[in-house]
């Protein structure tokens, strides 16, 4: 998404601002300009040709201020200068003189200097363009709402100057997406270019309105349907709204697109498309083009093995999918306990998919790996032994073994020793308890059996099953 290219607020604008000439003066202007440029500035050597230009329009200020801005052009800025402050002499309200003026400062990267400058040629001359558009530039990105604000007082004097989309730009190079899409919402869409259409989407997509980005990106295609970037914003959208089919699509108009340069993100996205439509080899292919193209970007292959693990796991190739998933582990900064459950999760999703030995198989790593977040993660290890009871009786769901009771005692042992227990730990406990009880009942340990069916009723006094338990009506 990086490698939309902006137009350059000067090149777009540049075409409204030209100052008009007298017809009788333009050709004496061309003739010393070129002179100027052709001698890179040596006075000396154009002297004569100066001084008679400096007599003839010494009280016309166009004349002084273009001679002044050829010398700009050749870097020669007190030359420039000179004629700038002349200009400025013969005619004070001249706006193009002190545009000039601000030109030179910001060659010399004097930003405040020529921002008073071009401020100024708005006041003196409020109808130039270049004192209100080169204000804006000087100050787009230091100051955005600055910018904008003087486009704004442009919009008063030239309501046929486009507005909106430079300030949409501005806002854009600023960072602020939110004010960039207020202003490209105001632009009349048959006029914008396909670079105009990318970025607009590109900012509602960061916003996640990916129905909004979508609509901006179809629009674009409809009149630059071979552009790499509209593209790839309706790929992405597409996924990101689960209309998987048609990002299908869209990723195949991307690989036919012009000069186009793919990513891994654009493989990523295609290979979620893939993988959204039940295609899994197509979209682990994907994912594996996407792990090549960016070998060397770490968070990319965080990002990639993560969603790779997933579509393994999907399509019950378990091996892949766990080792896709220790890639993940072993390629991010820090995993959370939450996304550390996903290695859990696979063998369980498996589990419930075969049975016999097999089924015995996934459930016992699935155990083994709730045990690792366990001691991982000590803030989780309740949920974790919690889960691992459930594992245990799982394997054991005629509680012949008391796979798991241990459990089932670790889980009541981490509640007690919480300083601050939660709603659901009552739940849990009356759980835990309630298994212990039977668990002993059916092991002919009478006494045991009724101290975990009294631990049920002080936590739930009504407790149907521990009432029948302990004999009570």
């Amino acid at each position: 998404m990086k490698a939309i290219k902006y137009l350059l607020i000067g090149a777009l604008i540049v075409v409204f601002s030209a100052p008009v000439v007298a017809q009788d003066v333009k050709s004496d202007i061309e003739k010393i300009t070129k002179l100027v440029k052709d001698n890179k500035g040596n006075t000396a050597a154009i002297q004569s040709e100066i001084k008679d230009f400096r007599k003839t329009y010494k009280k016309n200020a166009e004349a002084l201020t273009a001679l002044g801005r050829a010398y700009l052009d050749v870097k020669d800025t007190a030359n420039a200068q000179l004629f700038a402050e002349t200009a400025i002499k013969v005619n004070s309200k001249y706006g193009p003189g002190y545009v000039l003026m601000g030109d030179i400062d910001a060659f010399k990267d004097n930003g405040g200097e020529a921002s008073a400058w071009f401020e100024q040629a708005t006041v003196m001359d409020p109808q130039n363009v270049d004192g209100y558009r080169r204000y804006a530039q000087v100050n787009s990105k230091a100051n955005p709402a600055a910018a904008v604000a003087k486009l704004e007082e442009l919009r008063k004097v030239r309501p046929d100057y486009p507005v909106d989309i430079i300030s949409a730009e501005i806002y854009d190079k600023a960072g602020n997406i939110k004010k960039a899409v207020s202003y490209y919402d105001k632009v009349d869409r048959s006029k914008m270019e396909d670079y105009q259409f990318a970025a607009y989407s590109t900012d509602c997509y960061l916003l996640a309105d990916y129905q909004k980005s979508l609509e901006i990106a179809e629009a674009g295609r409809t009149r630059f349907a071979n552009n790499a970037g509209l593209n790839r914003l309706a790929l992405f959208n597409l996924t990101e709204l689960n209309r998987f089919p048609e990002a299908i699509a869209a990723g195949n108009a991307l690989l036919a697109s012009d000069k186009v340069k793919l990513s891994g993100n654009d493989h990523l996205y295609l290979g979620m498309a893939y993988s959204g439509n039940k295609d899994y080899d197509k979209a682990i292919d994907q994912f594996n083009k996407a792990i090549v193209l960016d070998a060397n970007n770490k968070a990319m292959q965080v990002k990639i093995y993560k969603v790779l693990s997933d579509v393994y796991a999907e399509k019950g190739d378990v091996d892949s999918a766990v080792a896709a998933f220790n890639k993940y582990v072993d390629n991010a900064d820090k995993v959370t306990a939450y996304e550390y459950s996903k290695l859990p999760n696979i063998y369980m999703a498996q589990a419930e998919k075969v049975t016999g030995a097999d089924q015995m198989k996934y459930y016992a790593e699935a155990d083994k790996a709730w045990g690792v977040i366990a001691d991982k993660f000590p803030s989780v290890a309740d949920y974790a032994t919690y889960q691992r009871a459930h594992i245990g009786y799982k394997l054991d769901p005629e509680t012949k073994t008391g796979a798991a009771k241990p459990h089932y005692e670790k889980l009541i042992e981490l509640i007690k020793a919480k300083s601050a227990p939660e709603d659901s730990d009552k739940a849990r406990l009356v759980e835990a308890y309630r298994y212990l009880g039977y668990y002993y009942m059916l092991h002919n340990d009478k006494a045991q059996a009724n101290e975990n069916w009294k631990k049920v009723l002080e936590i739930d006094p009504e407790n149907a099953t521990a009432k029948q338990a302990l004999g009570m009506k």
